[in-house]
């Protein structure tokens, strides 16, 4: 395990255990993971962490996330429907803040299974570049994905590039294990006017109050921060960034981490099949539409930030 001494917003090593949960979507660890909370910022970050190289372990082929046919049966095309969805409201986003041309260059770090970049080449013939550390999201699909640049590697591997117009971050920094390396790694590919579009888990949120230890935002030990508006802000500033807008909510529909934390609670075997539970979800999901229907007023989990380089830094 690897010991952290600083948090990775403010530098600051004042920070001590906050809460401590078991390895989640996974059953067969038996030890819990701490997670420590920085005195200054506020930010709660895994405190010791799995070595990267260690992270396979919980990526399994059995991975929820990995498995659409298998894992929900006849209900597949519904949750398909779901990602679709998802990826038309990221396209939509991304085109409040760029008008897109055929000279525009999109980056997704973190693209895992690039449908978010298949869904926008539907909508511009601009230049698509896909990051990810792993090709398992597209190397069984890649006829999928004509005409999009995915790479395999880091941040720290994205070399003499063309400045981008838009970078984007679905679900990627909470992961990060380097968060203001990448951040400021990332100036060398920008203009004054690049976009930087984030999306995460929200600490500072209602779900994260209602399920304590089972709230499914940590991830646990897939995450290694758990951000909030006030200390991600100071993250982007202090790697060279300027937040210009912060959004209470994301993407994502905000139940499914209620139901996941619910089910993080009950114990369920997530390598089983989640057909049987598709009818639950669902009548769980409209008792509690009239509260996440608040999400643009409070928090219900995600949050989105948006971000530009600083006039200050020096860029290519």
């Amino acid at each position: 395990m690897e010991q952290i001494k600083q948090c990775l917003a403010c530098n600051s090593i004042n920070h001590q255990a906050f809460i401590q949960t078991p390895a989640m979507m996974h059953q067969h660890l038996p030890n819990k993971y701490n997670f420590d909370r920085c005195f200054d910022c506020g930010l709660v970050f895994l405190n010791p962490r799995v070595p990267e190289t260690a992270l396979g372990q919980f990526y399994p082929s059995a991975y929820l996330p990995y498995r659409v046919e298998e894992a929900w049966g006849k209900y597949a095309f519904l949750v398909k429907k779901d990602q679709r969805n998802v990826d038309n409201a990221r396209v939509s986003r991304l085109k409040k803040h760029h008008n897109l041309t055929t000279q525009s260059r999109i980056l997704d770090i973190g693209c895992g299974k690039p449908t978010f970049l298949a869904c926008l080449r539907n909508h511009t013939s601009a230049e698509l570049i896909g990051l990810d550390f792993s090709d398992e999201g597209w190397k069984n699909e890649q006829e999928n994905y004509q005409g999009i640049d995915l790479r395999i590697g880091e941040v720290a591997d994205l070399q003499n590039e063309k400045p981008v117009d838009v970078i984007t971050m679905w679900h990627y920094l909470e992961h990060d294990y380097q968060p203001q390396q990448h951040l400021q790694q990332l100036l060398h590919l920008v203009h004054p006017q690049t976009q930087l579009i984030i999306e995460v888990p929200n600490f500072d949120s209602y779900s994260q109050r209602k399920f304590g230890q089972y709230w499914s935002g940590y991830h646990t030990p897939r995450h290694t921060a758990l951000y909030s508006p006030n200390n991600i802000t100071q993250l982007m500033k202090n790697s060279g960034w300027q937040v210009t807008q912060v959004l209470t909510y994301g993407t994502l529909d905000p139940y499914t981490l209620h139901w996941m934390s619910r089910m993080e609670k009950k114990g369920i075997d997530w390598e089983a099949s989640m057909e049987k539970r598709f009818t639950g979800y669902v009548v769980g999901k409209i008792l509690n539409t009239p509260i996440y229907m608040l999400q643009k007023l409070f928090s219900m989990g995600f949050m989105t930030v948006i971000a530009t380089p600083l006039s200050k830094v020096s860029m290519v």
